[in-house]
């Protein structure tokens, strides 16, 4: 595709700004946006066909001009143009640099919600065909609302944004959205069949462990919660701590948001009643 090194599956990631071709058709380059919910930083991805004209970029990432001018300067160098922007879902580490990228571009920009898309993608599974790649775009709602994965399924890849990541478990708006997801993308990647592109970490060589763990986790994770709600703990700020310990202060918004998601679950299923403080 390029001249850009080859990457592992699970290699270490970094440094940012510097590609790596992790596939016949998808180079990873990585955001210079580490933080405490980042990571390392977003995965950004260039794809292309091999022999055909055009490149679609995936998650551009923040709005850094240094990072939007690398993710132009791959996809010209492997087809010429960027064809298309995708989004996996709408949070800023993702999307902010999606207005400067199209505005440079010229390409139009598929999501999930009008907030950012020219082309609204995902209401059910669909295929897409961008500069001759063939691309199953699979709703896959729990992270957020608008979360999308990408199958490649000439590729053996799949990009599965937030959804899954390539360490740690995403924060969850939507517990049973998130099961329901984790499950679909299980059945669409098999054992070894494909290797999964996240939005952040490293990329996964052999995903059906790795989902198997996610969904015990989850279920895990509801029994823990199930039993601090039955212990008398009342609060969503006190189950976080119970579970959590000390965790920096920067991320409590989000590991509360993950707390109550599990707590909701928890209730629309009957595990917990109304009358148990909530």
């Amino acid at each position: 595709m390029t001249g850009a090194p080859e990457a592992a599956p699970g290699e270490a990631i970094g440094p940012a700004g510097v590609p790596r071709r992790v596939t016949a058709r998808a180079t990873w380059l990585l955001a210079p946006n580490p933080g405490p919910m980042t990571f390392d930083g977003t995965n950004s991805w260039v794809l292309h066909e091999p022999g055909r004209r055009g490149a679609v970029i995936v998650d551009p990432g923040p709005d850094r001009p240094d990072h939007l001018d690398a993710l132009v300067k791959l996809a010209v160098e492997a087809g010429g143009e960027v064809t298309a922007i995708l989004l996996s879902h709408g949070h800023f580490d993702h999307s902010q640099g999606v207005p400067e990228l199209a505005r440079r571009t010229g390409a139009p920009v598929l999501a999930a919600t009008r907030d950012w898309a020219d082309q609204v993608i995902g209401d059910g599974p669909q295929t897409l065909e961008l500069a001759g790649l063939r691309i199953e775009v699979v709703p896959t709602p729990g992270h957020s609302e608008d979360s999308l994965s990408f199958l490649l399924p000439d590729d053996g890849s799949m990009l599965t944004g937030d959804t899954v990541l390539g360490r740690s478990a995403p924060i969850m708006l939507d517990v049973g959205q998130m099961i329901s997801s984790l499950r679909t993308i299980r059945s669409l990647v098999g054992d070894g069949e494909h290797v999964v592109l996240p939005g952040h970490g490293p990329v996964v060589a052999e995903p059906g462990p790795l989902l198997a763990l996610a969904l015990e986790a989850r279920e895990a994770r509801l029994a823990q919660i199930e039993q601090a709600v039955r212990d008398g703990h009342q609060s969503v700020s006190a189950i976080a701590e119970r579970l959590y310990g000390g965790f920096d202060e920067r991320i409590r918004r989000p590991v509360e948001a993950t707390v109550l998601a599990h707590v909701r679950y928890l209730r629309e299923v009957g595990r917990i009643s109304w009358s148990e403080g909530w």
